[in-house]
């Protein structure tokens, strides 16, 4: 609205002065006002040209580099016209204006008015006012002057219609030399449009502020400045129309300003409340705003601390109590440092290098921080402060020190894998369970004879490099490697020949098994493979050792035998008993010395599993009686008990081999139980599978012993001189032969109370897929405590 004022001022004001100056140039009559007083003149209205023109250069928004001289040059013009003007009013000095006037108008007007001492002061405070730069003290000067201006505009303008009101007649203010009614009217214009040009500087700051005094300066200033001089106004048009006489002018006029001036007071205290009130409700949303802020910041998880310049705490939240362990009465007023004795601020100030960064605290009890601050500036009415949003990041620092010792302990244990897995005589090969993401050792790939680098795992056909220990290919879902991914279970050990790029062919024994991630889910498979041709030539030398057993010790011995057969019939015949005796050791000896090598070949037959045991149907109950009837002693026969529990159905077994592996329970039994104990034989039927137990009241077998009583050469720590000539092969061929039927065998003893050696056999025929082994009462027999031990 000031700027509006302004822009109408520089047009109405050049416009006012145009139209008065071509009525003096063309000789038309001009309109006079109601009273007395001077026309605008020649002079003024070129003054008010210039006058507007200067205004309105100030205006612009953009600025030209000639716009400012431009302004100046046009205010000085009209400074010089009021000034000459006023100068001829007080000396009587013309200075040839009036004959540079007549000259321009072509002599049109006989004679000129000269303008009134009041315009010309105006003129002059205006022109000085435009001139002045808008800076520094010279706004202040510029309204003063304009404001002296825009009181004498007034005061020649109420002269004019105030002067009617307190005499008979028509006289103006100081008589004859009052300006008119449209030279006062221009000139206020001017005045206030001069004052509106910059509404943010000077007195108009004060009147467009937004605040109470701006408020009632907008509403007081106008009707104050404008109100008496319409009501004098109104009051001579009426007296004009003989509406009022004379008498009556002043006291309506006093009345009416009484009144407005009432008026104007009740509208402002109106103004007033309607202030208060929105100010009572911005003060209650101001305090609700700031309970929940305060609310807020007590209520956050992270420690807030306001600091102000002089490092001196001003608020300290509930976190930051528990957090540093002061009460807050002892903290506000106090220095940070007792909070953060390296300060803050870090040696900045509050306007620079600000932000987030790492501290160290401490407690009130003297234990150390690990903290980070945020920090951001604060205006306040005490002063510029700092806002610190602080974290306590110490489990955080030793969470993270934990996670790099363990990332060291990870990369160290690592390095030890990564160690041994380069190193060990085994290859190793990994693959996801997308077939991709092969990964072997050094030692695996020189096994398969060829790099394994950007291989992924094929999961039809047949492998063109892998084949069955008789040298036919094998499909590759038979790979070991390749099973486990399928059916996510352990496969192998199983030997296989792997054949090389040269075309020789390497046995590998291989076994896979699957790495589950923590769902449960298949994340992969580890496959190792192991070279078995060391095995092969032992087995070789094995076999050749055999043989040579076989061929270069049985018959000496049975040679031996023969001749001290023949021996001792000579010795009977010429009854030497006493060399007769001795030859009966030496036969004794000989006998037990087959029997062992009888034992190691047995044993070396099975553990090369190259001799399938010849199995048919039998039925068990009656082979158990056929073996109590044929192999065990008549003087021991009666103490074993066979207990057969429910039918049992036909077995397929190897009637040989098992009668040697039941003698030999039996004999131990009878050997190790105290004499005249009794000895069960147990059999009983199991799903899928029959299972056969020898139980003695003996003195029982230590859980170390009962842990490895099925090894090879393995003989109890309690072996008495009965078995003394015993090599300990009698219960780990058992061990074999049961296994080769697909059972097991196992212990359950406790020292004192006897000992009860159990094994099982499947029901299935052989070919068909029996049911896993059982152990009765679901012990493991893999447990080797002792209660339970399988081969």
């Amino acid at each position: 609205m000031a700027r509006g004022i302004a822009w109408l001022a520089t047009l109405g004001v050049p416009l006012a002065g145009a139209l008065y100056l071509l009525g003096w140039a063309w000789n038309v009559e001009m309109l006079r006002p109601g009273v007395a007083g001077i026309p605008m003149t020649p002079e003024t209205g070129i003054a008010m040209i210039f006058g507007g023109a200067a205004l309105g250069l100030r205006l612009r928004r953009r600025p030209s580099r000639h716009q400012e001289p431009a302004a100046t040059a046009c205010a000085l013009v009209m400074l010089a016209i009021g000034a000459v003007s006023l100068l001829r009013d007080l000396t009587g000095w013309d200075a040839g204006a009036e004959a540079l006037m007549l000259r321009l108008l072509d002599e049109h007007a006989s004679a000129l008015p000269r303008p009134s001492p009041l315009s010309a002061i105006c003129m002059t405070l205006l022109g000085v006012a435009l001139a002045l730069p808008e800076r520094g003290r010279c706004v202040q000067l510029r309204d003063t002057l304009v404001v002296l201006s825009l009181v004498t505009s007034a005061l020649g303008l109420n002269g004019l219609l105030m002067g009617p009101l307190l005499m008979v007649g028509t006289l103006p203010f100081l008589a004859e030399r009052s300006m008119g009614l449209p030279t006062a009217l221009t000139l206020l214009l001017l005045a206030v449009g001069t004052l509106c040009a910059r509404p943010g500087l000077g007195l108009m700051s004060r009147i467009t502020r937004d605040s109470l005094g701006g408020f009632l300066a907008r509403r007081l200033v106008p009707v104050v400045l404008i109100g008496p001089s319409l009501v004098g106004m109104v009051l001579m048009l009426l007296h004009d129309a003989r509406a009022i006489n004379l008498e009556a002018k002043l006291p309506i006029f006093a009345t009416i300003v009484s009144a407005g001036g009432a008026a104007l007071v009740l509208l402002s205290a109106r103004a007033l409340d309607l202030i208060e009130a929105y100010r009572q409700q911005a003060t209650s949303a101001l305090e609700s705003s700031e309970a929940r802020y305060r609310g807020l910041l007590e209520t956050t998880p992270a420690p807030l601390l306001t600091v102000d310049a002089r490092g001196l705490l001003r608020f300290v939240n509930t976190e930051a109590e528990r957090v540093f362990g002061y009460p807050r009465e002892e903290l506000l007023g106090r220095e940070v440092e007792v909070l953060v004795p390296e300060g803050l601020f870090g040696g900045r100030s509050l306007d620079t290098g600000l932000g987030e960064r790492a501290i160290h605290g401490r407690r009130k009890d003297g234990s150390p921080l690990s903290l980070e601050v945020r920090l951001s500036p604060v205006s306040g009415p005490e002063g510029p402060s700092v806002l610190a949003v602080v974290r306590d990041v110490t489990e955080r620092e030793r969470h993270l020190a934990s996670v790099q010792r363990a990332r060291e302990e990870a990369e160290l244990q690592r390095s030890q894998v990564q160690a041994l897995l380069d190193h060990t005589p085994v290859g190793i090969v990994f693959v996801a369970a997308d077939g991709g993401g092969l990964v072997a050792n050094p030692v695996a790939e020189q096994l398969l004879g060829r790099p394994l680098e950007g291989v992924t795992l094929e999961m039809t056909g047949d492998s063109p490099f892998v084949l069955t220990a008789d040298g036919k290919p094998v499909h590759r879902t038979d790979v070991p490697i390749v099973r486990a991914l399928l059916t996510g279970q352990l496969v192998g050990p199983e030997e296989f020949l792997i054949l090389h790029p040269d075309g020789s062919r390497l046995p590998v024994l291989m076994t896979a098994a699957p790495v589950f991630g923590p769902g449960g889910k298949v994340r992969g498979v580890v496959s190792t493979a192991q070279d078995v041709t060391t095995r092969h030539e032992l087995d070789r030398l094995r076999e050749e050792y055999v043989s040579l057993i076989s061929h270069d010790l049985r018959n000496p011995l049975h040679t031996i035998s023969l001749r001290v057969g023949l021996l001792r019939r000579a010795l009977r015949e010429r009854n030497l008993e006493r060399e007769e005796s001795m030859t009966e050791s030496i036969q004794r000896s000989v006998a037990w010395m087959s029997s062992m090598i009888e034992e190691l070949l047995e044993g070396a037959r099975l553990e090369s599993q190259r001799e399938t045991p010849r199995r048919e149907p039998r039925d068990l109950a009656r082979f158990l009686e056929g073996v109590l009837e044929q192999d065990v002693a008549p003087d021991v026969r009666e103490r074993f008990h066979l207990e057969v529990q429910g039918s049992l159905p036909p077995v397929w077994v190897d009637a040989t081999r098992l009668e040697r592996v039941v003698v030999n329970l039996m004999t131990n039994a009878a050997k190790y139980s105290p004499g005249g104990q009794p000895i069960t034989v147990r059999a009983q039927l199991q799903p899928g599978q029959v299972v056969v137990s020898v139980t003695d009241l003996g003195p029982g077998l230590s859980p170390a012993d009962a842990a490895h009583v099925f090894d090879k050469y393995y003989r109890t720590r309690k072996s008495g001189a009965a078995d003394a000539k015993g090599l300990g092969l009698g219960l780990y061929i058992s061990r074999l032969i049961i296994e080769a039927h697909g059972g097991r065998i196992w212990v359950e003893s406790e020292p004192g109370r006897g000992s009860t050696f159990s094994f099982s056999l499947p029901v299935a025929p052989p070919g068909a897929t029996p049911l896993p082994p059982q152990v009765p009462n679901g012990q493991d027999p893999a447990a080797g405590d002792g209660s339970a031990v399988s081969a």
